[in-house]
Formats: C-alpha cells, structure tokens, sequence
C-alpha cells in the first residue's frame, strides 16, 4: 500500500506541472522587433540590413532563391548569367554573320540615315554602319548620336564600324514626329497635372462648421498658400528653343544635341528692299570692343548652342533678317557651318554678313561663326522711331529753306555785273594770298631741313677725316721685310675683311692681335690688286703699323702689317673718325 501510495502521488504531481505548463503564456516573437532582427538560426546568412530570419519583414526578396538557396548581395542567380550570356554570344554571333554595312558620310547622322535604319530593323535586329570622313574623327560622339537619334544601342565597335541593336523591346515607329513638338506636348501634358492639384477648391479649407475661426485667418492662409507655390522648373533648352520660334525651319540633320538651330540655307536668298539696320551709338560709348569684352563673349558664345545651321556662302539676306531678330533677345549670334558643303568658304560668309547686319565678328573658324550685335544696335521699334524723328526734322528743314528762299527773293539784295565782277576779283586775291602763304611756310621748314642735314654732313666728314701719316715711319730692311712675309704667309691666325671695307672694329682687331703676335694677317677678296693696295694702305695709316706686303693667295689678297719695335697699344683702340659696323653696312 505504501508502494502504490507513492507512486499514485508521484503521478499526480507530474500531472500538476504538465498542466501548470500549459497554462503558462508561450513565449512568441513578434515579426519586426529587434528579437526577429537579430533571431540567429542555423544555416541562416545575414542579408544586407543587418537580420537573420528568413521571415523578418526587413529581409531582401534578392538572398533567397526560388528554390530557397541563400544567396550573396553581388550575386546573380545562374539563370540570369546563363540568359546575359547566351544573349551576348548571339548577339555576337549576328553581328559578324551580317555582312552587309550601311556608310555614314561627311554630313553625319542625318534623317535619311535614321530612317534608312529603322527600315533595316523591320527585318533584322543588328545593323551594322561604317563611319566615314570627319564624323570618324569622334567615335565616342558618333555613339552618343546614334543612340540619342535612333533609340538604339551601340554593342561592338571596331575602328569606324559600328553594330547597332535595336533593343528588345523595339517597335516599328508608324509616323516620325518632331522631337521638339513632342517635348513641348509632353510638357504641357507633365505640367496641366500639377496644376491641377495646386489649384484647389476653396471650399477644401473652410473649417469644420464645430469650429469657427475668424474670416481673416482664413484669407492670410490662403495667401500663404498661394505665396509657398514652387515656381515652375524653366530649362535653357526650351528657352533657347522658344527663341528660335519663328525665325524660321530648323535643321532637322543636326548632329548636336537639342534645341535644333534653324537651318539658314532654307531662309530665302533676297529680300526686296532690304536695307542693314539702322545704328546711332550713344553718346560717350565707344564703338569697338574692349580685350576683356570680348574675351568674356567668346567665353559665353563657346558653351551657348548654335542658332543658325549655314552651309552657302552667298544670298543671305534672310539670315541676315533673322539674326537681325535674334539680335533683340540676344546679344550674340552663333552660326554652325555645315560639314560636307562643297565650295563654302567661312571667310565669305563673314564679310557678307558683316556688310549686311553691321555686327561685330568675334570668332571665326571651320566650325562656328559668332557675331556681336554691337553698341550701336537697336531694336525695330526704337530704329523706326528714330528714322521717323529724323524724316519729320527734314521735313522741317526743307520748309525753313523754301520760306528762306520766298523771303531773299522779296526783300535780298540783287547783284549786277559790276558787283560780281568785284567779287570774283577779292576771291581771286584771296587764293594767291593763301598760295603764297603755303608756298612761303613750305621754303621755311625745306631751309630747316638742309640747315640740319648739313650740320649732319659736317659731323660725319669730320668721322671720315684720314688719319694723318706719321712724318718718320719706321723703316724695316729688306731681310727684315722678306722674314716677316714668310712668317706671316705661314700664319693660322688671320682676320677676314668683308664688304664692310675699312671700320672701327677692324682696326680695333688688329690691336688684339697684336698683343699677342707682332704680325697680322688680314684676307680681303677684291676684283683687281688696286683696291686691295688702297685698303693695304688705309690699314697702315689707320693703325700706324708698317705694311709688309700684299699677296695673292688662294682664298683672295693677304695683306700682313706689322706693329713696329716701339709698339704702344693706344688708349682707345677704336678710330673715332671711322664708321661703326653697322653704319659701314648701310
């Protein structure tokens, strides 16, 4: 009984604390709390924000595969490596099995060419293109512009071949819109919305009929709404687009990017009656453009877009029109030369458009034009003004006259024969007495003008003076003079004498080389042995050494003068009475 006792009562407390269990609330963790962030179970990689559980609302859809493999952030599924690459091989694989290549010339991408590949893509999805003339000097432009244009993609190039795929999603265009109608419809339609929801009911903000607020606080919120408005976003593009409107077509073949400028060469030729702008420059303005003035236009002119497209080099009235227009928004003008244009010259188009429009050129090159319109410019209301002023002060002018005219012929004076006879007579007078007055001042300043040349001429017959001879030069014997020849032939050292003749600085050579050596060799090329003997005696008389002999050499005449045994190197060793070098060239 005690046996059975114990285990009936060990029973019931087991039984007791099952029960006690289960009544105890369970332990539940709530999805987004920091327990579930940071839950840790095996097998479970931490994705990017931090947690751990495969349920956790912060988790990415990206680290578990469809077949609940974990995955890396960097990492891509097989089936998407396996799907890039079987599309590159076969994109690969087409582009060098189409054969055929469509040429992009000189003009660039034009409309032609777009719709030349749009017709190609109805019926393959590679299009390959080969880039000729200047357009191949920029590849990387050239991509921009063909996908910018085409809606395509540039997938392999090679020097100047290009593919081009027409994408995946790719539908045949039925109609080719303008791009910039169709910007400024979208515009429009992005725009309409927003003002929709700025412009609310007034009825929204009266308050509930409960609370009643003043009158006033109601209008001032109003107010306040109205002032916290966002102004509309405004971009340069359509700005600039806006002010070519009605200049007239545009270019649609414009390898640039937007707005599209007007093409000049569709504008007419000749205006009848056209006429360059009329131009008054203000008073203390100057008229022509300072270095920094146009330094800082050209700067603005290089980032501004073109607004004109111009490949003819003639007839341009209508440009000059149109720029005459422009001109009254915009102080510059900026003119893009088309390429691939035969016989257009850009210096032509800048003097023809100069004569017509007045502007200042301040830029030209094989690509752009850039005219200033100038300080004197005005606009067409203020011109028309002022030609209406100037034709009214005429008009004034011309009735002053006629009444003039009525009122001389009434009460004037009238001149007989005798009278104009008298007069002709003091005009007659008048004239010689003014010849004879220019005529007297011409010989003064002629008498002032030889005075002065001959104190010139007499300055320099005094630098041309000889040096006098010496009343006892020294003598040397013959076996003296016949050792001096022989050693002065026999010298390296020598002096060359030029078309110069005779001057300062050879006298002065002379000198130096005689410090040194007794002798000196000089070498002359003459004609005839008299002008070498006539210099050979200048040197003597010059220098005030002994003259030893003249030869005939090789290279020309050696003249070889010797110093003298009682040498004294002078105090200035430059004649003052001989000419300097560069007066004995001229």
């Amino acid at each position: 009984m005690e046996i059975y006792g114990a285990c009936l009562i060990q029973r019931v407390i087991t039984m007791g604390a099952a029960a006690a269990k289960e009544e105890q609330p369970r332990n539940v963790i709530e999805r987004g709390s920091i327990e579930d962030i940071f839950y840790v179970e095996e097998r479970m990689l931490p994705n990017t924000r931090g947690g751990f559980s495969k349920e956790s609302p912060l988790r990415m859809e990206t680290e578990f595969g469809s077949d609940g493999e974990i995955m890396f952030p960097w990492e891509k599924r097989k089936e998407e490596q396996e799907e890039g690459k079987w599309t590159q091989e076969r994109l690969g694989n087409l582009t060098f099995r189409t054969k055929s290549k469509m040429r992009i010339k000189g003009a660039g991408v034009t409309q032609e060419v777009v719709d030349t590949i749009h017709e190609k893509w109805k019926t393959m999805e590679i299009v390959r293109l080969k880039v000729e003339g200047a357009p191949a000097l920029n590849m990387k432009r050239m991509h921009e512009i063909l996908e910018r244009k085409t809606g395509g993609l540039v997938i392999w190039r090679s020097g100047t071949s290009i593919s081009l795929y027409r994408g995946v999603s790719y539908e045949v265009p039925s109609v080719h819109p303008n791009k910039h109608i169709y910007k400024r419809n979208e515009m429009s339609t992005y725009s309409s919305p927003l003002v929709s929801d700025k412009t609310e009911d007034p009825s929204d903000l009266v308050p509930h009929k409960d609370v009643a607020p003043p009158q006033t606080n109601s209008e001032t919120a109003t107010e306040e709404h109205k002032n916290t408005e966002p102004l509309p976003e405004i971009k340069y593009e359509d700005e600039v687009d806006k002010l070519l409107e009605g200049l007239g077509p545009r270019y649609a073949d414009w390898p640039g990017c937007d707005p599209l400028p007007v093409d000049a060469d569709l504008l007419p030729g000749i205006v009848p009656g056209y006429q360059p702008p009329f131009r008054v420059l203000p008073y203390g303005v100057r008229s022509s453009l300072g270095a920094k003035e146009a330094t800082s236009l050209r700067r603005l002119a290089r980032v501004l877009p073109p607004h004109f497209a111009l490949g003819r080099s003639r007839q341009l009235q209508g440009l000059a029109v149109a720029m005459t227009k422009l001109w009254e928004k915009s102080s510059i003008a900026k003119i893009a030369l088309k390429r691939g244009v035969q016989l257009a010259t850009s210096e032509r188009m800048a003097e023809d458009l100069k004569k017509l429009t007045g502007g200042i050129l301040l830029s030209k090159n094989k690509d752009f034009l850039v005219f200033y319109r100038g300080k004197n410019f005005l606009s067409a209301d203020v011109a028309e003004a002022l030609l209406e002023r100037e034709r009214f002060a005429k008009s004034l002018q011309d009735v002053e006259e006629q009444a003039r005219l009525r009122v001389s012929a009434l009460w004037g004076k009238r001149l007989d024969d005798h009278h104009k006879e008298k007069v002709l007579k003091e005009a007659e007078i008048l004239r010689h007495a003014n010849l004879v007055r220019k005529l007297e001042k011409n010989l003064a300043f002629a008498e002032r003008k030889l005075l002065k040349a001959e104190r010139a001429l007499s300055k320099v017959e005094d630098y041309l003076k000889p040096a006098d001879r010496q009343a006892d030069p020294e003598s040397i014997t013959d076996e003296e003079r016949f050792m001096f020849r022989k050693l002065g032939l026999r010298m390296k050292a020598f002096l060359l004498l030029g078309r110069r003749g005779v001057f300062d600085g050879t006298i002065e050579n002379m000198h130096l080389h005689w410090k040194y050596r007794e002798l000196v060799k000089i070498i002359m090329k003459a004609k005839n042995f008299d002008q070498v003997k006539k210099v050979a005696i200048a040197l003597e008389a010059e220098s005030g050494g002994v003259l030893v002999s003249v030869d005939k050499i090789s290279k020309g005449y050696a003249i070889i003068v010797y110093r003298g045994k009682d040498y004294e190197r002078p105090s200035t060793i430059r004649p003052k009475n001989l000419l300097t070098k560069r007066r004995a060239l001229a």
